[in-house]
């Protein structure tokens, strides 16, 4: 060995932990800078480079992506917290359930994916308890990130582990192998976080408001209640408290009737204009008691500007203008009817349901203005069943000892191969910086042990507890990835490599301590207001938790 390569291997990690804790470069360029040098110098072969480009770990992060997307986008998760927080009613009991829920699906979904996913039902919640956001958004993230230590794909760290486990000892770890402990402290956490994370945090004053917030908070949706329904017989103000929707008119047989406050009790054949807060349409969709004319296609939200030709138009008639594309609500301030006979004016917004495409074409041919660029997401069951079906699929595969990336691999086909719209967006659900992070980034703990210079770190791998807490401060300094591309080759290698491994991954992924170590604490940060210190006070807090734990099970 070349006296330069110790050299220049440190010189890597030193140059890229500080650009890295700076955040002057995006990660995945610090991570491709870094592998560049490595092979230009000889330290890291061009082959072994392809290699790590193309390792469990990478297939396995992509793969995952694919099955979180299709899940997120099927609106199941959604679907499943509005119904637990609104059966629940109390703040404190609905908070609790939503984040051990979050930490749950952590598991197995993106920690990301999960914090935007239910960042609607947070601002709901908000609303209904009259708190502001910024009380639980921040418990959200931590909920999120203390959810993905429980399995071996539940975060990025963990599956780097597991592809450095395999190149050291040629076999896979198993998913559930930090099960015991992780779920532990996973439960353990994320009551913390929806109990004493909102009390030790300020509501801050400074978070910027969100799309959720600034467009319309209701649409008027006609429904019709069905021969046989199960909602016949009951009062207007239980259909209110079960499904969070407003009666505003009745009519049956074409003929309105007068509505005697909530004790009106519902009949067969009648058909109601209801007021339904945005966040409840995905359970307005997926109630069997109510015939809706939702089919569980993308729903967009699109202005009416004073210059549209659709102006003065019914509903009625703009739906046999737009073709494929069906008006399902709309949002006004003047007094509705009938929806169907309603003339639309400047300033209403229409709850539209249709492919993204069509839905363009015709914003653009009618001069309709987007209220945002996502669409607002119903239950999508053939994506629920897909995704359901392709996570099953890997999960199983991988514990009847399957190679874990081809498991994987195998699952995201099945997702999309049983979703064709899931197809055109397979690309788009993977985050590719992340996944080209993973793929250099691993190099620069591999120099470590090429050129030596892991030797003097050998007194941490003697400790597991040390390994820890080392992974712990690397992680919330310079993100979870490099944390366990650093110290995992040191784990693998120790006397105690099961247990080693365990500690870096309770250590890596407890990035807690700063807005900027997990991308899920930036959306909370962004979404929140909060200052660094608040992150500092709660992130203190949860971490003492989990060192207390990771040290009774390592001792």
């Amino acid at each position: 060995m070349t006296p330069l390569k110790p050299a220049v291997s440190l010189a890597v990690l030193a140059v890229s932990l500080w650009l890295l804790m700076s955040r002057r470069l995006r990660h995945d360029l610090v991570g491709v800078l870094s592998a560049l040098v490595l092979v230009a110098t000889g330290v890291v072969t061009p082959l072994a480079l392809l290699q790590d480009l193309s390792s469990t770990a990478v297939i396995v992060l992509a793969s995952a992506m694919i099955l979180a997307g299709v899940l997120s986008e099927s609106g199941f998760l959604d679907l499943v917290g509005d119904r637990l927080a609104m059966a629940i009613g109390n703040e404190y009991a609905s908070t609790l359930v939503v984040m051990l829920l979050t930490a749950l699906l952590s598991g197995f979904v993106s920690d990301v994916a999960l914090v935007l996913m239910f960042m609607p039902l947070i601002y709901s919640l908000a609303s209904r308890f009259r708190k502001p956001a910024s009380r639980y958004l921040l418990a959200l993230s931590y909920a999120a990130i203390l959810g993905g230590r429980y399995t071996m794909i539940g975060t990025s760290s963990n599956v780097v582990l597991e592809s450095l486990w395999i190149q050291r000892f040629g076999r896979t770890l198993d998913i559930f192998a930090p099960t015991a402990l992780g779920l532990e402290e996973a439960l353990l956490g994320a009551l913390v976080a929806a109990l004493a994370v909102p009390l030790l945090v300020k509501s801050s004053r400074g978070a910027q408001p969100k799309l959720e917030e600034l467009g319309p908070r209701s649409y008027l949706i006609e429904a019709e209640v069905p021969s046989g329904s199960p909602l016949v017989g009951m009062t207007v103000k239980e259909l209110r408290k079960k499904l969070g929707v407003r009666v505003r008119r009745v009519r049956r047989t074409g003929r309105a009737i007068i509505l005697r406050g909530g004790s009106s009790v519902l009949g067969e054949g009648m058909t109601l204009l209801l007021q339904v807060p945005k966040d409840k349409v995905p359970m307005l969709l997926s109630e069997k008691g109510l015939r809706t004319p939702l089919t569980g296609k993308p729903l967009y939200e699109l202005l009416v500007p004073s210059g549209s030709p659709l102006v003065n138009n019914t509903v009625n008639e703009v739906n046999m203008r737009l073709g494929e594309v069906r008006v399902i609500g709309v949002s006004t301030t003047r007094s509705v009817r009938r929806l169907s006979s309603y003339p639309l004016a400047p300033g209403d917004a229409l709850l539209v349901e249709g492919e993204e495409e069509k839905v363009a074409r015709a914003a653009l041919a009618y001069s309709l203005m987007p209220v945002r660029g996502r669409p607002l997401k119903g239950l999508n069951p053939r994506l629920a069943v897909a995704a359901v079906s392709g996570l099953g699929l890997a999960v199983g595969a991988s514990l009847a000892g399957l190679n874990m990336a081809l498991s994987f691999l195998a699952g995201a086909a099945v997702a999309v191969a049983l979703a064709p719209a899931a197809l055109r967006r397979a690309y788009t659900y993977i985050e590719w910086p992340t996944i080209v992070f993973v793929g250099t980034y691993v190099a620069v703990g591999q120099a470590l042990v090429l050129s030596g210079l892991s030797s003097y770190l050998t007194p941490l791998s003697s400790s597991p507890f040390l390994l820890f807490l080392t992974s712990l401060v690397l992680a919330n300094l310079a993100g979870n990835v490099a944390s366990a591309a650093l110290l995992g080759p040191l784990a693998v290698s120790s006397p105690h490599p099961i247990t080693s491994v365990l500690a870096v991954a309770m250590g890596a992924s407890s990035t807690f301590l700063t807005p900027f170590s997990h991308p899920a604490n930036l959306i909370a940060y962004s979404a929140g207001g909060y200052e660094p210190r608040d992150f500092a006070i709660a992130g203190t807090v949860v971490v003492i938790l989990i060192g207390l734990l990771t040290a009774l099970t390592l001792h």
